[in-house]
C-alpha cells in the first residue's frame, strides 16, 4: 500500500533532508519578523488520521484546507503526525515510507496557495540537524505554496504509551513564525506540559520549550497534539494551556487528534485559551471537527468540563468502531454468558457498529443456570442482534471422553473448567472465520490483572472492550446504558459474578471481594503505592493486598498473549505497562 517506484515517490526532489541524500530545498521561502499585531482567523482542524495510509490521511489535509479557505481563515492547523497517524512505529524504519510522506507534505503545500498551514509529519533531517537519530517529530509551517521550515519537538516522552527517543532526535530551537502578519510560537504535544510543573513519570527536562519563546513575544501559541485519552485529562490540558498562556501573555490553540489508533483512543477536544487563561473554545469530542477561532475576537469565558461516564463510554465505543473500520471489518461476534460484562460489551459493539453488525453466540454447559440463558437471550432481543444458543454439552463430554484414559487417575480441576471456556474460544472463532467477523473480547481489568481468564478460551478476541475498565467500573457503564435505554436485564446487575465452570461457583470462591481487587488495581497499577501504603488509604487487609499483588506477577504471561485492550485510564495493561515476564509465577522482592 505504501510502496511505489522511487522516481514517484520521490517526485520533484521533495523537501526533506535525508541521511544519505540531500533533497532540493527550493520550496522553502525566507521570512522575516514583523511586530507583534492583534487577531487572527485560525481553523483548528481535528482530523482521525489512519496510521501509515498516507494517501487517504493528505485527501483529507486537502479537503480541511479547502474547507478553511471557503470559511476565510488565515491559518489552518491540523495535529500531531496528521500525515502518517500516531503512531506509525517501525514503519519509520521503512525509507520507502518516509520517501513518500516527503512526496505527499509537496501536494500539502501546493494545495496552500491563499492560505497558510501547520502540519504535523515525521522527517529526516538534514545531515546537520541530525544527532543521534535521523528522524524528527516535525510540524510543517507552510504559507501560501512555501514551506517556511520546520518545528521539531524538542521534549520526546519515553513513558507510558510513548516511545519517541526510539525513533527521534530531539529539536533543539524556539522560535516564532510569520503568519498573515502575526508572530506564531509552534510547539507540539509534550512540549507544553514542562512549563505547568507536570512531571509525568518523573520525567523533569532540563529546558522548557514554552519558557524559550518567551523573549520572542509571540501573538499566539499553537500546539499540535495527539494526547490519548483518559479519564480527567481534559482538565488537565486546560491547566497545562493556561499556564503556557500566562508565561506568553497570548492565546493558545491547542489542536488533539480524535480517532482511535491500536489501542488509543483520541479524544478530540480541540481548545483555545486566550491570554486571560479563560478557556473560550473547544471543539467537539470523539469525532472530526473544523473549529473557526478569531484570536482577537473570541467569545466570552466558557464553562466546560466533560461527564467522566460519558467520555469513557465515548472512548470505548470509537474504539471499536474505528478498530473495525480501520481494519476493514463490518461485522462483530459476541460471546453472550448472561453476565455483566458480555452485557456491557454488546451495548458497545451495537452503538459502534450497529445492531445490524453484532452477532451474539449463547454456548451454554451443564452448568450455565437457566437464569444466564434467559438473561443472555433477553439482551440480544432487546439490542435487536441476531442470537444464537449452541449448548457445548456435547463437545464437553466428547473430550472429556477422549481425555478419560490419560486423566482417569487424576481429580477433577481446573483442567475441566477451561475446557469449556477453550470450547466456548473455539466455537466462536469458527463462527468468526465462517462469516468475516471479528470477535469482541468481554473480559474486564480486574480478571486480566489476576490471570483470572483462560488462554486460548475467554481470552479469545481481536480486540478487547473492556480490557482496561475494572470490574466495579464494567457494573458503572451496565447503569449508565440503563440510565439512557434499559437494554440490559435487571437479574444482571445483582446475582453473584460467576464464571460458572462447576456447580455453584462464584467469583468470590477464589478472588476477594472485586471493590477490594479494584482498589488495590488503583493503588498499585495506576498510582504505584507500596503495599503497606495501599492496605493503609484503601482499609484493606495486608493479606488481600499481598495476594492480589502476588496475582499480578504471576498472570503476567497471560497479559502478554491477550487481545489488545482500548486503553480509557491512565495506565493500561498492554499499552503501556512494561513488567518482567520471570517475575510471573514467582514471589518477587517487592512482595512482604
Amino acid at each position: 500500500m505504501f510502496i511505489n517506484s522511487l522516481a514517484s515517490i520521490l517526485g520533484d526532489g521533495g523537501v526533506f533532508g535525508n541521511p544519505q541524500k540531500n533533497f532540493s530545498r527550493k520550496m522553502i521561502a525566507d521570512y522575516s519578523i514583523p511586530p507583534n499585531t492583534i487577531g487572527m482567523k485560525i481553523c483548528l482542524a481535528q482530523l482521525n488520521p489512519v496510521i501509515g495510509e498516507l494517501t487517504g490521511n493528505t485527501v483529507k489535509v486537502i479537503d480541511a484546507i479547502k474547507k478553511a479557505k471557503k470559511e476565510g481563515a488565515e491559518l489552518v492547523v491540523f495535529p500531531e503526525m496528521t500525515l502518517c497517524g500516531y503512531s506509525p512505529e517501525d514503519l519509520l524504519l521503512h525509507k520507502s515510507f518516509m520517501f513518500r510522506m516527503e512526496a505527499k507534505l509537496n501536494e500539502v503545500i501546493e494545495a496552500s496557495k491563499g492560505i497558510s498551514v501547520i502540519v504535523g509529519l515525521i522527517r529526516y533531517g538534514e545531515e546537520n540537524e541530525v544527532g543521534e537519530k535521523p528522524l524528527f517529530n516535525s510540524a510543517a509551517i507552510i504559507t501560501d505554496g512555501k514551506l517556511q521550515g520546520f518545528y521539531d519537538k524538542q521534549l520526546l516522552p519515553t513513558y507510558d504509551v510513548f516511545t519517541e527517543r526510539r525513533y527521534f532526535s530531539r529539536g533543539t530551537k524556539s522560535k516564532v513564525w510569520e503568519i498573515a502578519g502575526k508572530k506564531v510560537g509552534v510547539i507540539i504535544c509534550e512540549d507544553m506540559w514542562q512549563c505547568a510543573g507536570y512531571e509525568l513519570s518523573g520525567c523533569n527536562y532540563p529546558w522548557d520549550p514554552v519558557r524559550d519563546l518567551a523573549p520572542h513575544k509571540p501573538d499566539v501559541l499553537v500546539n499540535l497534539t495527539a494526547s490519548p485519552f483518559c479519564a480527567d485529562k481534559f482538565e488537565v490540558r486546560v491547566k497545562v494551556c493556561q499556564a503556557a498562556a500566562s508565561i506568553l501573555k497570548c492565546p493558545v490553540v491547542y489542536v488533539c487528534q480524535v480517532g482511535a489508533n491500536n489501542q488509543l483512543v483520541f479524544d478530540g477536544y480541540s481548545l483555545v485559551v486566550e491570554k486571560d487563561q479563560t478557556l473560550r473554545q473547544v471543539a467537539k469530542g470523539f469525532e472530526e471537527d473544523s473549529m473557526m477561532a478569531d484570536t482577537g475576537n473570541l467569545p466570552p469565558p466558557m464553562p466546560f468540563l466533560p461527564d467522566v461516564k460519558t467520555d469513557v463510554y465515548r472512548a470505548l465505543v470509537l474504539g471499536i468502531r474505528d478498530y473495525f473500520a480501520k481494519s476493514h471489518f463490518e461485522k462483530a461476534l459476541i460471546g453472550l454468558s448472561g453476565g455483566i460484562d458480555s452485557s456491557v460489551a454488546a451495548c458497545i459493539a451495537v452503538d459502534a457498529l450497529g445492531a445490524e453488525n453484532v452477532m451474539g453466540i449463547s454456548l451454554p454447559s451443564q452448568y450455565s443456570s437457566k437464569e444466564s440463558v434467559e438473561d443472555a437471550e433477553k439482551l440480544a432481543q432487546n439490542l435487536g442482534i441476531e442470537y444464537k444458543e449452541i449448548p457445548i454439552n456435547a463437545i464437553f463430554k466428547k473430550t472429556l471422553d477422549v481425555l478419560s484414559p490419560e486423566f482417569k487417575k487424576k481429580e477433577h480441576d481446573e483442567t475441566e473448567e477451561n475446557l469449556q471456556a477453550r470450547i466456548r474460544g473455539n466455537i466462536l472463532m469458527a463462527f468468526a472465520n465462517k462469516e468475516n467477523r471479528l470477535v469482541i473480547n468481554t473480559g474486564n481489568k480486574s480478571e486480566l490483572a489476576l490471570g483470572y481468564c483462560t488462554l486460548y478460551g475467554d481470552m479469545v478476541g481481536a480486540i478487547s472492550v473492556l480490557g482496561d475498565v475494572t470490574k466495579t467500573g464494567v457494573y458503572r457503564l451496565g447503569h449508565f446504558i440503563n440510565e439512557k435505554y434499559h437494554r440490559i436485564p435487571a437479574r444482571v446487575f445483582y446475582k453473584p459474578p460467576s464464571a460458572e465452570l462447576r456447580p455453584d461457583q462464584t467469583d468470590q470462591d477464589n478472588l476477594p471481594p472485586y471493590d477490594q481487587i479494584d482498589k488495590v488495581i488503583e493503588g498499585y497499577i495506576i498510582k504505584h503505592l507500596s503495599l503497606e501504603d495501599i492496605s493503609y488509604w484503601y482499609h484493606i487487609p495486608l493479606s488481600i493486598v499481598n495476594q492480589v499483588v502476588s496475582l499480578i506477577f504471576k498472570g503476567e504471561y497471560k497479559r502478554r498473549q491477550a487481545p489488545p485492550a482500548l486503553r480509557v485510564s491512565s495506565n493500561a495493561f498492554g499499552a503501556g505497562q512494561h513488567r518482567p515476564l520471570h517475575c510471573s509465577g514467582t514471589e518477587p522482592d517487592i512482595m512482604l
